[in-house]
């Protein structure tokens, strides 16, 4: 009974004792914080590997590298690169890539801190340092913690980037159609028929991003664009659209036309579709276009025409500025006339009716043997000039008039009167082929040329040589 009461009692002295303990303990670990650990991070406490026992909270953010919030994730970078040579390139910062090493700090910090005076106090005890190497002994539990970084990025940043790039190139691809420049045809394998997958590339966006940052550096990735079929079929399409036969040009003796001469056109289809099934999709084929000149060309008839000046004749323009004006709204009017063969020049239906609303102003001009003030004055001049230029050749005249008093541009019997609606100046084309008049004004001088196709032995290639041009002075 005695050893009953005894046994009984040693229990009752110790289940007091325990709480008595916890509350030495506690007390004691409360000085021990207050006097060591107050504004430290609690002993046994690691961030990402490193260990911030009782440093203070701006060494432990120094110790973590926390700089500021996603710091660690702006040097990430990733690099995918496209069959057409272009890149996208997304850094860390464009996707807000972010760590929360800021956040996992002031958890390390916040152990020990901010639970009640018990709590605080035992889990301080846990961390000490005597209590990891007495854990067995000690009614307190030793604790050890380590906080891991973490990172997130911006989906929804990432994916309207990744976007912008794919809706551009597939825009681009889309209208990479076959062009022909010069000898070659440009051929973008794949066009029309194949896109880039926007999904795809934000899935190689995202793992490159994350790979860049454990590693430590920018990440290059190769994004290749899926295989088409319809390939051949579209080089197939384009020859049979190109495939020309040559055809030489031909005169036409009726309508005194040259007829277009057309250079045969083709590839070589068999060499081409090997280039493609060894290209990649996306890439940019060059494909040789052969071309056949035809036995005869256009070029080379047409000039046959308008080789050879039949005549030429300068005159220095005198008097006031409206008859210069007169005079270039005339030239204008005839420079670049071609007359076929057999056609008549009607100096009035080709210059029209001179007045003021069509430009031209009033200068000197001969009425009834008298000078006077006329719309349009002056522009005999340029019918003059024309009439001089062809005067020396075979070329037939068939109304000319000759002015009432002597001019100053021109001498007697080489000038050509004209009024509207009285006198013209006209002449034909009895060659056998096309005349053109080529006018022009430059300062005071006006200069008419007229060219056509001689005929004869005379000349190195068997053509008359037609008169010597004629210059005149004021």
């Amino acid at each position: 009974m005695r050893k009953t009461v005894r046994r009984l009692a040693k229990i009752i002295v110790l289940t007091a004792s325990i709480p008595l303990c916890l509350a030495a303990l506690a007390y004691c670990g409360l000085c021990a914080y207050v006097v060591h650990y107050n504004d430290k991070v609690l002993p046994n406490i690691s961030v990402a590997g490193v260990d911030l026992s009782r440093l203070t909270y701006e060494q432990a953010l120094r110790a973590v590298d926390v700089r500021e919030y996603g710091a660690r994730g702006i040097g990430a970078e990733v690099k995918i690169a496209f069959p057409n040579g272009s890149e996208l390139n997304i850094t860390g910062e464009e996707a807000r890539l972010c760590d929360d090493s800021l956040v996992m700090v002031d958890e390390a910090f916040s152990r020990g801190r901010g639970n009640g005076y018990i709590d605080d106090s035992l889990e301080f005890l846990g961390h000490l340092d005597i209590t990891q190497r007495l854990d067995s002994l000690l009614p307190i539990k030793a604790v050890t913690e380590s906080f891991e970084i973490n990172y997130e990025l911006d989906a929804e940043s990432l994916r309207e980037r990744v976007s912008a790039f794919t809706d551009s190139y597939n825009d681009e691809l889309e209208g990479c159609g076959p062009q022909i420049v010069d000898d070659t045809i440009i051929f973008t394998k794949g066009a029309g028929h194949v896109c880039v997958s926007e999904a795809d590339v934000y899935d190689l966006a995202y793992n490159g991003l994350f790979l860049s940052l454990a590693e430590g550096r920018p990440v290059e990735i190769a994004y290749a664009l899926p295989e088409s079929q319809a390939d051949a079929q579209d080089l197939l399409a384009i020859r049979q659209r190109i495939l020309t036969d040559p055809l030489s040009a031909e005169y036409d003796v009726e309508t005194n036309t040259i007829s277009e001469s057309v250079v045969g056109v083709d590839i070589d289809i068999a060499g081409a579709i090997t280039l493609l099934a060894e290209a990649e999709s996306g890439t940019t084929v060059l494909i040789n276009v052969e071309y056949t000149e035809p036995e005869v060309t256009q070029e080379f008839l047409e000039s046959l025409l308008f080789r050879d000046l039949i005549g030429e004749c300068v005159t220095q323009i005198p008097g006031t500025e409206n008859r210069l004006n007169n005079i270039i709204l005339a030239t204008e009017a005839v420079d670049g006339y071609v007359l076929e063969p057999g056609e008549e020049f009607s100096f009035n239906r080709i210059v029209g009716r001179r007045t003021y609303e069509r430009g031209y102003r009033l200068a000197p001009a001969f009425a009834s043997g008298q000078t006077v003030q006329a719309i349009g004055g002056g522009i005999c001049q340029v019918s003059s000039t024309i009439y001089s230029a062809i005067k020396d050749t075979d070329i037939r005249v068939t109304e000319r008039y000759a002015h009432g008093l002597p001019v100053a541009y021109i001498p007697r019997g080489r000038d050509a009167t004209v009024s509207w609606g009285s006198l013209d100046f006209r002449f034909i084309n009895n060659t056998e082929y096309p005349i053109r008049i080529d006018a022009s004004v430059t300062g005071r001088t006006l200069t008419v040329e007229l060219y056509g196709t001689l005929h004869g032995p005379a000349t190195e290639s068997g053509l008359d040589p037609g008169p010597t041009p004629m210059v005149l002075g004021a």
